[in-house]
């Protein structure tokens, strides 16, 4: 973790750590699959508290990262991020006068926000460019032809990731949409993956 993250993680958060980074590095998306409570958020904290401090190569620019979760767990991320990494700037995108409240997005580290407001607002979203676009409880996007799984699938960022204590919780076919946000086309066609999951 870096110096200016305020906690201290476990020897296994250091090695998700150090798994995200090793991602990024080959250029694939990755989903942490840990049980709850095992502290997937402070992970990524200090991973986004590592983007935050990092030196900019010439032609890079910093660009806010977005976190999506249900509605349930934005203050928590919120306030989570206070407590490790006070100096990431945090933009709490939710409720009826988010746009007003919140300004350009480019002004944050990290965008916080729900699946709900993904679906309505993936219009403006889609032209933001984000470093990482992290779902949260992804178990969410499982069925590929909802309309959060479509927009997640949108969004434009240097860098995915996905968080959730149960990848598949009725059948292998859910990891198809799970995969198809993360690494578009590894598992190839929704259709020729539910063929090769029922053989």
């Amino acid at each position: 973790e870096p110096k200016t993250f305020c906690g201290e993680l476990r020897d296994y958060q250091r090695d998700g750590l150090g798994w995200f980074h090793f991602l990024r590095e080959l250029g694939l998306g990755g989903c942490l699959a840990d049980d709850m409570g095992l502290g997937k958020t402070i992970q990524v904290l200090a991973l986004l508290e590592n983007r935050r401090t990092r030196r900019l190569k010439k032609d890079e620019s910093r660009r806010p990262s977005l976190v999506v979760a249900p509605k349930s767990v934005v203050f928590n991320w919120i306030d989570e991020a206070k407590k490790f990494t006070p100096k990431l700037r945090v933009a709490d995108y939710t409720g009826l006068d988010r746009k007003q409240r919140v300004g350009n997005l480019d002004d944050y580290h990290l965008i916080v926000t729900t699946y709900g407001t993904l679906r309505r607002d993936i219009a403006e979203l889609k032209d933001q460019q984000f470093d990482y676009a992290i779902l949260d409880e992804s178990q969410a996007i499982k069925n590929g032809t909802s309309q959060a799984a479509k927009a997640s699938r949108l969004l434009d960022a240097s860098h995915r990731l996905s968080l959730t204590g149960t990848p598949i919780e009725n059948h292998l076919g859910e990891l198809w949409s799970l995969f198809e946000y993360l690494n578009p086309g590894m598992l190839g066609r929704s259709g020729a993956f539910a063929s090769l999951c029922k053989s």
